[in-house]
Formats: C-alpha cells, structure tokens, sequence
C-alpha cells in the first residue's frame, strides 16, 4: 500500500501540480514540490537498507523525512521529542541507527535534505517505490522502558485499505494535524492516508507544547484559519480543546466531518460536551503492535461506549475476556525479540456487542480491591479526565489496600471538585484519597493519553494525600 501512496503521489503532482499537499504556517508544498524532493533525495538516500533516525520536532521537516526515507526504501525512527535524553539514548542503541537526519544535536552524523523549494521541477514520472521500508516505532507502554515495534508495508498496507473504507478520505479533505509525528497513527492516517487521497496536510507546530500543558489558542486558531475536514486527538487535548472552545463560546468549523480520539478512555460525558460544541468525535482503539488502528468507530455507524467496528481486514476475537488481535496488521516483532507469528495478545480485556468492540482496561492493570471487587482504573480516571484541567490520572492501590487517584493538573483544583467528578461513581470504585501532580513534569504525560504508571508508587510515596469521600462507604464481602 505505501507503494500505491507514492504512485498516487505522482499521479497528484501529473494532474494537479499545484494543489497543497503539505503546510505549516507559511511553508506550502505543492504535489508538484513534493514529487521532485523524493526523486531529488532518492539519490541522496540510495544504497543498501539502513536504518535512519529523524530527529526534529518540527512535524513538517518531520514528515519530509518520513516519506524520503520510506521511498527509499530504508528503515525509518522517530525519535519522539517528548522523550527524555535516556530514552532518546537507548532509541538509537536499540535500532542501531546509523544516519540521523534533523536536529544539529543530534549525537550521530546528520544527512542533509533539501527542502522541496529548493528542488529541480520534476520532468519524468517518479522511480518506482524501493520495496522493503520498515518503520520502528518506540512505545514507552508501562514500563518507561521504550520497546521498538517493527512495521513493515505489509502492516501498512493492510491500515491503510481499513481506514480507506472506514474513513473514505477524498481529494477535497483538510486534515489538520495535531499529534506528533513520531506515533505511528499520525503517520498513517495523517500523513500517508491523505496523501494516498490527493488531500491536504496541514500541520499545527505548537500542538506539541498544547499536548503538555500548553497553550491551546494556537490550536484553535489553526483550525479555524485551515477549516479542516479532519484530525486526530487524545482524549486530554479534546477535552482542553473543548473548554477553549467552551471560554471563547465558539463552535468549531462546520467544515469538519471526523475527529478519531483514542489513545486511551475517553468518557461519555466529554463526547457529549465535544458533539455539542461541533466536533465530530469518534472513538477508535489501536495499539502499535497492531499498526496503531484495530477499531474506528464510523460517522454513519457510532456508539457511544464503544471504540466502532473492527477494520476490514483485521480479525479480534475475546479469549477469557482479552482482546485478540490476527491479520496482516500485526507487527513483525520488537527488536531484538522473535518474529510474531500468528495472532497477537493486547493484554485489554473487552467484550463485542451487536459488532462493535467495547474496551474495558488493561488485563495487567485491572485493580482487585480487599472487598474482591474488580476495578478498571481507566473508566475511575476517564471520568476525572473529562475536566480539561486535569489531562491525566492514575488509580492505584496503595500498600495499605486504599484506593488512592493521582491526578495531574494543568491548573488548581480542589478536593471537593475531585469528589464531585467523581461522584457517580459506585461508592467501591471511588479513591480514599488524592494526589496532585503537575503536568509540567517531565515524563509523567504520555502523548498517546494517560499517565505513565511505572511513577505511580514513586509519585504515592513523595506526594501529600488529601481525603476523599469521607461518608460511610459500601463494604460488600
């Protein structure tokens, strides 16, 4: 499929020379531009398969090199910018990256490219596509260790024909990209899956510093300004997108027709809010193992409460109550580890109801209280993290067996909000206590959504706790 991409590609820069397919701010990159990059650095990139790092935080400059690097056929790396110096380090050990292209500190040799501005206008149709680019994708999972997922085109290509259907992307669409380039769903279905369309990318610089806290004016300035079709969110940037939307008292652009949220729960309660302030949100579940998408819930065909139909192509049945994945999506492996063969074990537990999958949290993080009850933390933190000043939370069960949330703040909240949030809940999943932490520390955010719970015990350990619920609780043997 990434080689039915790139001879799209070159049928886009034929017929429609002119027409955007890359921009950020004031870059614009025509079809025509971007057709004569790629065969201008194919000679730049030839020789035998290697596997190259791009290092940029700039998602453009980012995206550029991603597609040259696919195009010729080598190995490519994102090295995730939201990753600490030590995780960075242990990347390029592990992937044994040989080039870097992107940033001057960079600690291997770079490889300059032009950019397309710079490139000879394009006289002869492009070379076929080298076959045998892979990418590797570094997921932190739970751990904090990253672990290297490897895809090839046989994974992309089967993404992308399920997206294809589920998403039917056109030459008229807008995309506004808003998730780094580093994770794998952005890279497929909104880099590659618009381009394969004939649309236009339109990249959002400052939704990096949004996703951790910052600013969220700029993002909803681009979205206005680029009055896209489509985009990507997590549930943390919904929810701030939403209450900057909620301050303002603006809508979004009527222009949109899809929003794809995942990367972890989202709660009803901010669907709703996100639907009434005009964003078509649907709720979707992937993981890179599986090449980032396994379900997508559709515009015509949404439930709340669920994460859609699985994607054509891709098998999942319920073993035990664990969500198993087969097909061509699965991954090839993790480096350094044996081939995958087969299906593959997400580790979520979930259930299918009338053909669409229901997620119910990580089999390895479901809580089991003293009282024999089974809690999955992420529907307790779903419903804290429909606050937008509270981007994640993570439940625990501390030593002393009381349930404990740590919630990360992007501004001041008090105790007694937090019981309010939490109020609906069944009084044997509400938290003894709180926890605060800020979002500006370092590590503790995780860009695909959620909280990085290999700190949770640390952060119980060194942080004050405040009292939750003090009325008398239900205690059922």
């Amino acid at each position: 499929m990434t080689s039915l991409v790139f001879s799209a590609l070159a049928q886009h820069a034929r017929h429609t020379p002119e027409k955007t397919a890359l921009r950020s701010g004031a870059r614009r990159i025509s079809y025509a531009a971007l057709a004569a990059f790629l065969a201008h650095n194919a000679t730049a990139l030839a020789g035998p398969s290697r596997v190259i790092a791009i290092s940029t935080s700039d998602p453009l400059d980012a995206a550029l090199a991603d597609l040259a690097v696919t195009y010729g056929g080598h190995a490519s790396v994102h090295v995730p910018p939201f990753f600490s110096r030590s995780q960075q380090a242990h990347l390029l050990e592990v992937a044994a990256v040989d080039r870097v292209i992107g940033s001057s500190e960079a600690p291997l040799r770079g490889l300059d490219l032009d950019p397309p501005e710079a490139c000879a206008p394009l006289t002869a149709p492009l070379d076929p596509l080298i076959a045998g680019a892979r990418r590797i994708i570094f997921t932190s999972g739970s751990s904090g260790t990253p672990k290297g997922v490897l895809i090839g085109e046989r994974q992309m290509a089967a993404a992308l024909a399920g997206l294809e259907k589920a998403i039917a992307p056109d030459s008229r669409d807008i995309h506004l990209s808003l998730l780094p380039m580093a994770q794998l769903l952005e890279q497929v279905a909104g880099l590659y899956l618009p381009l394969l369309a004939g649309a236009e990318v339109h990249f959002c610089p400052e939704a990096l510093a949004a996703l951790f806290g910052g600013p969220m004016t700029p993002v909803v300035s681009a979205m206005a300004s680029a009055r896209p079709t489509t985009s990507i969110l997590v549930p943390a940037l919904l929810s701030r997108l939403v209450s900057e939307l909620g301050a303002t008292a603006t809508r979004a652009p009527d222009s949109l027709r899809l929003i794809a949220v995942g990367g972890a729960r989202t709660s009803p309660a901010l669907l709703a809010k996100a639907q009434a302030r005009g964003l078509p949100v649907h709720e979707g579940y992937g993981l890179s193992e599986c090449c980032s998408v396994v379900a997508l819930n559709g515009p015509q065909d949404a439930r709340i409460g669920t994460v859609g139909r699985v994607l054509d192509g891709v098998q999942v049945r319920i073993d035990e109550g664990e969500i198993v994945v087969s097909g061509p999506t699965v991954m090839e492996g993790y480096i350094g580890h044996p081939p995958v063969t087969g299906e593959w074990r997400t580790g979520d537990l979930g259930r299918i109801e009338n053909g669409h999958l229901i997620v119910e949290g990580r089999k390895d993080w479901l809580i089991v209280t003293p009282q024999g009850r089974n809690i999955s933390p992420e529907w307790v933190e779903a419903a804290l993290c429909a606050d937008p000043r509270i981007p994640a939370a993570g439940l625990y069960l501390a030593p002393d067996d009381r349930l404990e949330i740590i919630a990360v703040l992007a501004t001041p909240v008090t105790p007694a909000q937090i019981e309010t949030l939490l109020a609906d809940l069944p009084p044997y999943a509400r938290p003894d206590r709180v926890r605060f932490a800020p979002a500006s520390q370092a590590g503790l955010l995780k860009p695909g959504g959620g909280i990085d719970r290999s700190q949770l015990a640390h952060l119980s350990g060194m942080l004050p706790s405040f009292p939750l619920f003090n009325d008398m609780k239900e205690c059922v043997a």
